[in-house]
């Protein structure tokens, strides 16, 4: 997203693909991108996760890519190869690059995740591979390559106090630090809601919700989906309304979900679909009639901010305590953190079109607004250099 953002604002964008996992691929995102991939996207994705960071063909490929470049923006494990780069850099982090892969508490967690292979080589890896090693070759340079950018995007302070433990520890100034989050608005066009006698109610964020230290959660992990069943369930029995649910199976905690809504009663008014690319999921956005995001200690993520750029009304704990005086407005999001809370806001939407089409709107217009990649794009490339923020 932010890559197609400053393209659009007159500047060569080399893109590196590094990851083997479909949803952190273009293709599943964008329907004009096709594999192989054109010129200005590298493929650099490995079976071993982080064949990047050691010295090898793999890695000089993709320094040599960088550094032929006037200014780059790393995110994921990219901060561990700032050491060898060349030109300037600035720092986009999105959850785990900042708070596993910089936290040397969880590195003996990151040894199984360093291999795309079955459980059991995975499990074998883990135990044969000493801690220390992934702290040297990723956590340390991971933390070093944070501290040294020229700007470190985030999302706002206090919505995720554990990264903002570690940033500070890690030595990230204030100054430094520029708060963003966003999404394609383009990508995401606002769709006149759809027209039927049962209301649909969509979900497309992961089932994650038990809090499991041995599994290595983090905070922005918890989505609090338990809440999300108890609520729709509670719905169900106190207004005898008629609605669809459909969810994705996914998530680390997808089958306790499943055994849950069988326990609630909410099996028969569930359609489950299959893990599926952003593509999909924009499609979803559009035949639904409501969208339920997060519910726990997480934050609204881009298929909240996607959902409310198709115009549909986002059921979620948006955190307003953070937003609100940030961004100077109320959020349009119907705020819920408990069951009761889910159930007063399907009371309000689910029997009138009218509300459901008002706070589409409102929620359009407040993430083109307050959430948009071209705006995200300015600030980034502003702290680069101000010069060059636009052409």
């Amino acid at each position: 997203m932010l890559a197609r953002a400053i393209q659009r604002l007159g500047h060569e964008v080399d893109f590196i693909v590094a990851s083997r996992e479909r949803l952190h691929r273009p293709e599943h995102r964008y329907s004009h991108v096709s594999f192989p991939y054109p010129e200005w996207i590298l493929d650099a994705s490995h079976r071993f996760r982080w064949h990047c960071l050691i010295p090898g063909l793999g890695r000089s490929t993709v320094l040599d890519r960088l550094n032929a470049c006037d200014a780059v923006i790393l995110n994921e494990e990219g901060p561990a190869l700032a050491a060898h780069l060349t030109v300037p850099y600035g720092v986009l982090l999105t959850g785990s690059d900042i708070e596993v892969f910089a936290n040397p508490e969880l590195a003996d967690t990151l040894k199984a995740q360093a291999f795309d292979h079955p459980r059991w080589v995975r499990e074998l890896t883990r135990r044969a591979v000493p801690t220390s090693i992934i702290a040297r070759k990723l956590v340390e340079p991971q933390r070093a390559g944070i501290r040294s950018a020229l700007f470190v995007a985030f999302l706002p302070r206090g919505l995720v106090p554990t990264a903002d433990r570690l940033l500070k520890e890690i030595g990230v100034g204030v100054t430094q630090r520029l708060e963003l989050q966003f999404t394609d608005c383009e990508l995401a066009p606002f769709v006149t809601p759809p027209s039927r006698a049962v209301v649909r109610i969509f979900s497309a964020t992961r089932l994650t919700w038990i809090d499991r230290q041995a599994e290595g959660l983090v905070a922005l992990d918890l989505k609090g989906s338990d809440v999300m069943l108890r609520g729709l369930a509670k719905f169900i029995r106190e207004s005898g309304a008629p609605i669809e649910i459909h969810l994705v199976r996914k998530g680390r905690h997808a089958d306790e979900s499943i055994a849950l809504a069988a326990e609630l009663g909410l099996a028969p008014h569930i359609t489950w679909h299959d893990e599926m690319s952003q593509i999909d999921l924009l499609r979803h956005f559009q035949q639904a009639d409501i969208v339920l995001e997060q519910f726990g200690s997480s934050v609204v993520g881009i298929a909240g901010l996607d959902a409310m750029a198709t115009g549909r009304p986002l059921i979620a704990h948006g955190r307003p305590e953070i937003f609100e005086p940030l961004i100077g407005e109320t959020s349009p999001i119907c705020q819920a953190r408990t069951s009761e809370e889910i159930v007063n806001q399907l009371k309000r939407l689910v029997p009138s079109p009218a509300e459901r089409a008002r706070v589409g709107a409102a929620s359009r217009r407040y993430v083109e607004l307050h959430f948009s990649a071209d705006s995200a794009a300015a600030a980034c490339l502003a702290r680069m250099n101000p010069r060059t923020a636009s052409r």
